[in-house]
């Protein structure tokens, strides 16, 4: 049958073109987003940054992989004290959870996902922030790399409690618009059409996966 030769040719397409982004994702992308997140994370530390940044792939996982660009946890100042029976002494809160995650997924697509710093006083209100979604390795140009970095330093100094009096009425406009172009939100906008028919939740599970590795190994 005609039909039986046509869909075998498309499959065969298909499995090659997911092979080559495999590929491509392995030798290519992710050392070149590694390669820039080392780059700013040792800059950070020449340029005496106040936090301190750091840089973790997670690649056990074979095809799906992260590379993160993590901002340490931070003692806020506000401490408790404590005087029960059973303990005496003080705790004092911290800022934890900020990120810079590309994502690589098990259908060769390349997302970039910026998470804020959060403490239990003080926090933005969403969990984060896709920056890109469904990129091919391809398209992941030095260019698009740096306007992550440039975009995560920004959300970083803005959702730290420590950056609180830095925020001018034109970076309450920017961080707005990063919120409202997230691809979650033009989902819920344009709800129905079949171009956002393909469920961001699996294509960037990979990276939510792997920034919480990175989260639970951050100490205050």
């Amino acid at each position: 049958m005609k039909v039986l030769k046509k869909e075998s040719s498309k499959l065969a397409s298909s499995s090659f073109e997911l092979y080559r982004r495999r590929l491509n994702w392995r030798l290519v992308t992710q050392p070149k987003i590694k390669n820039k997140f080392q780059e700013i994370a040792e800059s950070a530390r020449n340029t005496k940054y106040p936090f301190n940044m750091f840089c973790r792939v997670h690649d056990e996982t074979v095809n799906e992989a992260t590379v993160q660009l993590s901002s340490g946890a931070n003692k806020t100042g506000v401490i408790e004290k404590i005087d029960t029976p059973e303990k005496k002494g003080s705790t004092c809160e911290a800022e934890k959870g900020s990120a810079l995650v590309a994502s690589f997924s098990s259908t060769g697509s390349v997302a970039f996902i910026i998470y804020p710093y959060k403490s239990e006083r003080y926090a933005r209100n969403e969990d984060s922030i896709i920056l890109y979604i469904a990129l091919s390795p391809d398209d992941v140009s030095d260019r698009v790399i740096e306007k992550c970095i440039c975009k995560y330093l920004f959300y970083n100094r803005n959702s730290s409690i420590y950056g609180v009096y830095s925020n001018s009425f034109m970076d309450n406009i920017k961080i707005n618009w990063m919120t409202f172009v997230d691809v979650r939100n033009k989902k819920k906008l344009y709800k129905g059409f079949w171009v956002l028919f393909v469920g961001w939740s699996k294509i960037v599970g990979a990276g939510i996966a792997g920034y919480i590795v990175a989260v639970i190994t951050q100490t205050p």
